[in-house]
């Protein structure tokens, strides 16, 4: 059984793959489970085998201890590891092939808060788990957003220590020219540099310089795999690069 974290920041398209990928898995004859992580979400595109929101009622917690979004949504995951237990055995019961989890949309406070990465190490237990790590077109399409987009992702990758997979999110939004130039800059970073000298300035340009080094130094430098999901673009590849990461690139299906 893999596990797979889909997470990102707000609006990066975190559900929307979520569906996407289950879709892609399902018509290869794979068998999914997809659990839903995010309390507060109202619609999500897709249907949930397992959910937290079964667990917490977000908009009671709101309600009853007179909290805004934000400090609901904290509340509600501190609440959601006394049952995280219960989550786990759900999906242990079912039993698929491939387990997609849903992350909530405020990463900030899901990653950087005790109850993310102990709901994360729990709910994988010691099965294999990698986290796909969405970037938002939108804001990597700049020397700058590509930055403070991958530095993000380190902090996050620190704080739950999975493999993880780069993804330039909703690549359908930008044109293909751009796109190839934000993958340049993952495993270029003298490309980068130059985009930055092009397109910065001042005490911007000098602090993204200082982190692109830090990137480098760090070795954090590693391709980035564009993805539409609403066009179902770019999923064989994922998948490809989820069973490098996760099984040693040989298929799922082949040592059943």
């Amino acid at each position: 059984m893999f596990f797979i974290f889909v997470i990102g920041t707000a609006g990066c398209g975190k559900s929307v793959l979520t569906a996407a990928l289950e879709k892609w898995l399902a018509t290869s004859e794979l068998a999914v489970t997809v659990v839903n992580l995010d309390p507060g979400v109202e619609d999500p595109p897709y249907t949930s085998d397992v959910d937290i929101r079964e667990y917490v009622n977000y908009g009671q917690v709101m309600h009853e201890f007179g909290l805004g979004p934000n400090g609901a949504l904290v509340a509600s995951l501190d609440m959601a590891v006394s049952h995280v237990d219960d989550l786990r055995e759900e999906i242990i019961d079912i039993g698929r092939d491939y387990v997609i989890i849903d992350c909530p949309g405020q990463m900030e406070l899901f990653a950087y808060r005790n109850s993310g990465p102990l709901l994360v190490s729990s709910l994988r237990n010691y099965d294999p788990a990698a986290s796909l790590y969405l970037l938002d077109a939108n804001i990597a399409r700049t020397p700058t957003g590509y930055l403070s987009s991958m530095l993000l992702g380190i902090s996050i990758n620190i704080r739950f220590l999975l493999p993880q997979i780069s993804i330039l999110s909703k690549a359908d939004i930008i044109s293909e020219e751009k796109v190839q130039e934000v993958i340049s800059w993952s495993t270029n970073p003298f490309l980068l540099q130059d985009a930055l000298d092009m397109t910065a300035e001042g005490m911007i340009k000098e602090y993204s310089s200082s982190i692109l080094r830090i990137l480098e130094d760090i070795g954090s430098g590693t391709s980035l795999f564009p993805i539409s999901a609403k066009q179902m673009v770019g999923m064989e590849t994922l998948y490809a690069e989820i069973q490098r990461v996760l099984a040693g690139g040989e298929d799922y299906l082949t040592y059943e």
